[in-house]
């Protein structure tokens, strides 16, 4: 296992590099100049000409492309504009805690948040792969013989996630990766088929600790709530168990739990409230999200701002986005999809319990995946699927079981003949977007 762990190290260390170089060599800014403009008041007479110091900055700049100007800016000075709360607050704080610890942080703070935002994501990614590399030895979806190999290959895919050079910005994909794996790696060691009768502390703790988890992911990314879909899995082990006081109080702790994945996405839309409506501001003009029955911020943002809905983005001149998507959906879908299917592969599940609830389990850990793709398809900017679909597991390992063991794997044929040529494409796409990416072009 630590020689498989030292060789995803280095495959981790080999691909950034290849795509840091990319980023650096890239021609410049491309149409849009905000980053050099943002930087610029970063400068400072005292700030260190040395070559090295140089260097960075230069690629650090090459990497503050789109949302990333606003993560950094959000971090430096707090959430000033209505539509900088589209933006994860709690990426946003760990960004500002981080950037105080780096040396020059005073003579420079927005290089400070930019190299913070780096060092988070690199930081973050490698512990995904770790994390994902774990997960799977906790997951009944393939024969226990296979499971290194299809850990190792499932962690190496994520590596080369079509995220691409998101996850070496100062974006927020590779935190929300670390804590949703987590966070499903401190489910999975719960065992799902036992009853809520027959939770001790240690499967308690592990409840409460996946929900903080899972809320955590949901300050630096909304679709962290997606996440609370796998507690279903619970309500259908409540039919299979006795009521007692035990299993009374695995309720409540189950009800903590999702409370705090709510909480993720609540906390910050109190915050925006209390300074939009409440506040001294807003005395002199009251905004139109106040008055609605839920006042979420986040959605008049998305909806106000970047005509984020549903059916909104069906455009003709969208078509080359959905286009661009479509690969993507195509795997989360179809993985989802097929991931229950996989238990056959695990041995001694011969009875029928055994099989209703391993199938239910898997159900409700690919939900997320296949919900993010249908909104993704049908109501927010449809090619961000690329980037954020890094986040959710199980297309991973659904793919690395195929390619470790395609003719057992993939019986019914719905991904197994599909796999090499989508490897080979994620390779691809994150090559030519951190090119893209780097000299400020889309898709972003």
């Amino acid at each position: 296992m630590f020689a498989d762990i030292r060789a995803l190290a280095c495959l981790f260390v080999f691909w950034k590099l290849l795509l840091l170089c990319i980023a650096y060599a890239s021609p410049g800014p491309g149409y849009d100049t905000s980053t050099n403009l943002l930087l610029l008041r970063a400068q400072s007479a005292q700030s260190e000409n040395t070559l090295l110091a140089h260097l960075a900055k230069n690629l650090v700049s090459k990497l503050v492309r789109w949302d990333a100007l606003y993560f950094i800016s959000v971090a430096q000075r707090g959430y000033l504009f209505e539509q900088e709360w589209a933006w994860g607050w709690g990426y946003t704080r760990l960004l500002s805690l981080i950037s105080k610890v780096i040396p020059g942080a005073a003579l420079s703070p927005l290089y400070a948040q930019a190299y913070a935002g780096v060092i988070i994501s690199h930081v973050a990614h490698l512990s995904s792969v770790i994390i994902l590399y774990g997960l799977v030895h906790h997951l009944p979806i393939m024969d226990k013989r296979q499971r290194r190999k299809v850990a190792f290959v499932a962690a190496s895919l994520h590596i080369f996630s079509t995220a691409g050079l998101f996850l070496s910005a100062p974006y927020s994909e590779s935190l929300f990766s670390m804590l949703n794996f987590l966070g499903v790696l401190l489910h999975a060691r719960i065992p799902w088929e036992m009853p809520l009768e027959k939770y001790g502390p240690f499967s308690l703790l592990s409840l409460l600790l996946s929900g903080a988890c899972f809320g955590l992911a949901t300050t630096v990314r909304s679709n962290g709530l997606f996440s609370g879909l796998v507690y279903f899995h619970h309500v259908y082990m409540l039919f299979h168990s006795r009521i007692n006081l035990r299993t009374i109080v695995t309720i409540v702790v189950i009800g903590i739990s999702a409370a705090m994945i709510l909480s993720g996405m609540l906390f910050p839309q109190y915050m925006a409230y209390q300074e939009f409506c409440v506040g001294p501001s807003a005395a002199s003009e009251l905004r139109p999200w106040c008055t609605r029955t839920l006042p979420s911020i986040y959605s008049w943002v998305q909806e106000h701002y970047w005509n984020v809905g549903f059916l909104r983005y069906w455009t003709v001149s969208n078509i080359p986005l959905f286009l661009l998507a479509l690969p993507m959906l195509f795997v989360l879908i179809s993985t989802g999809l097929t991931a229950p299917s996989l238990w056959f592969e695990q041995q001694g599940l011969d009875r029928k319990k055994d099989y209703d609830h391993t199938m239910v389990y898997i159900s409700c850990l690919a939900l997320p995946q296949i919900l993010l793709a249908l909104l993704a398809l049908t109501t927010f900017h449809v090619q961000i699927v690329n980037r954020i679909a890094t986040g959710y597991p199980i297309w991973y390992i659904v793919l690395a079981a195929a390619i470790v063991s395609p003719s057992r794997a993939f019986k019914n044929g719905k991904v197994g003949p599909t796999q090499e040529l989508i490897f080979r494409g994620m390779i691809m796409y994150s090559v030519i977007q951190g090119g893209l990416y780097a000299s400020f072009m889309p898709p972003a």
